[in-house]
């Protein structure tokens, strides 16, 4: 049985991204609501006109309270005489950051906070949004988009798994022409909203659209892992299982193709040719939008990988057993990521320079910074050495960051679907 739930884009996920917006500070602990004592709850979290945040936390016993995940870093925070901590912040550049408190050494949510980004691992994660003038943010005046949730059981997978699905704005089901169609992946931990709540996917491609800048799409976001999610993280993010062993990723691909897409193009007017279909996605979904899109050039002609986390491909027995090979030069902060160049042509065994002519866009984004900038260089270079045509990205001082994912996803839309290309 399938359910689909439809949020218009200013709602729910995507705009409680949005709900701290900059506003004056107020006297002492503002609260909202009085808890069973009569106290009232501490407003947290503020964001200045200045761009500071203050985060307030009712906590009389604790010994030391802190906020956690912010730059530069944990910031301990002070108790008043009602047992209310407290921190400000210093100016921040906007951003949507992720944040939570530390008590006493136990790591919690902001309890005043309805602003949330979920996970695949973990219970999720506060989101404060410092607003400024950046692609993310929504452009007054411009019409939005809507998101729809789907649910349905994976008979490749063996679990049951939901997918979002944008239509942009003043979108027609019975349009003449049909929508191009982008699927955008999510990373490793991300579950099949992360683009909606932390990438803000729907408000870039809303401003995109309505500045006339890129052309109207519908946007499909799917949860990424091409095992059961149970069985992906039994060994912890990171950890023994975290890679999911040289099938997830085809198994990956093979429910998108044959479990989601269908289902897209029944309950969508999308086209369903490959020169109106894109694939894309960061770190694990670049891995993901790589292997999936080069492997099926009959159904995408876009294919982009931003901060492509490459070392979760499958990898051939001798490969695995193979030390890494030296750092590619100039790998940056994570130098020593590489791969044996035979992981390659085990992935792509059909790749040379004849894609060319099937490919509209070929995009290879990494930030300097990420520790997979080394294994970013060696497939691109893999891939010129075939003859094969890429645009390469760098971003200076980056890491593996939403900000960046955010950009490069601002920087590939309008590259989509152009009339005439």
């Amino acid at each position: 049985m399938k359910f689909t739930k439809i949020l218009a884009t200013g709602a729910l996920l995507a705009a409680l991204c949005f709900t701290a917006a900059a506003q004056p500070p107020s006297a002492p602990a503002p609260g909202r609501a009085g808890g069973r004592g009569g106290a009232p709850a501490p407003k947290s979290p503020e964001v200045s006109a200045d761009s500071r945040i203050t985060f307030r936390l009712r906590a009389p016993n604790a010994k030391e309270v802190a906020v956690t995940g912010l730059p530069p870093g944990r910031i301990l925070m002070q108790k008043d005489e009602q047992g209310v901590w407290s921190v400000t912040t210093d100016p921040l550049k906007p951003d949507m950051y992720g944040y939570a408190f530390s008590i006493d050494g136990a790591t919690v949510n902001d309890p005043a906070n309805p602003a949330f980004k979920t996970s695949a691992t973990s219970a999720g994660q506060n989101i404060v949004h410092v607003p400024g003038d950046v692609s993310w943010e929504p452009k007054p005046g411009l019409a939005r988009g809507a998101v729809a949730h789907h649910f349905y059981h994976s008979a490749l997978i063996g679990d049951d798994r939901d997918f979002y699905v944008y239509t942009p704005p003043n979108y027609d089901p019975n349009r003449k022409e049909a929508y191009p169609v982008l699927y955008l992946l999510h990373g490793l931990g991300d579950d099949a909203a992360g683009w909606i709540s932390a990438g803000a996917a729907n408000v870039i491609l809303d401003n995109l659209i309505g500045q006339g800048k890129a052309e109207p799409m519908v946007m499909v976001n799917t949860l990424g892992y091409g095992i059961e999610t149970a069985k992906m993280f039994a060994g912890g993010r990171g950890g023994g299982g975290a890679m999911g062993g040289n099938q997830m990723i085809p198994n990956f691909a093979k429910a998108l193709l044959e479990e989601v897409m269908p289902q897209v193009d029944k309950q969508y007017r999308v086209a369903k040719d490959r020169n109106h279909r894109a694939i894309a996605g960061l770190s694990m979904g670049g891995a993901e939008a790589m292997f999936t899109g080069m492997n099926h050039l009959d159904k995408f002609a876009y294919i982009a990988s931003f901060s492509g986390a490459y070392v979760m491909w499958p990898r051939p027995t001798s490969a695995i057993a193979t030390p890494a090979i030296p750092p590619a030069p100039g790998g940056g902060r994570g130098g020593a990521m590489a791969l044996d160049n035979a992981v390659f042509e085990m992935n792509f065994p059909h790749v040379d320079a004849k894609v060319n002519s099937q490919l509209k866009l070929l995009w290879i984004g990494c930030g300097t910074e990420d520790s997979l900038m080394g294994v970013n260089r060696q497939f691109r270079t893999w891939l010129k050495d075939k003859g094969v045509k890429v645009t390469e990205v760098e971003t200076p001082g980056m890491a593996h960051v939403w900000p960046l994912w955010r950009q490069n996803l601002t920087e590939i839309a309008p590259l989509l679907f152009q009339k005439g290309k």
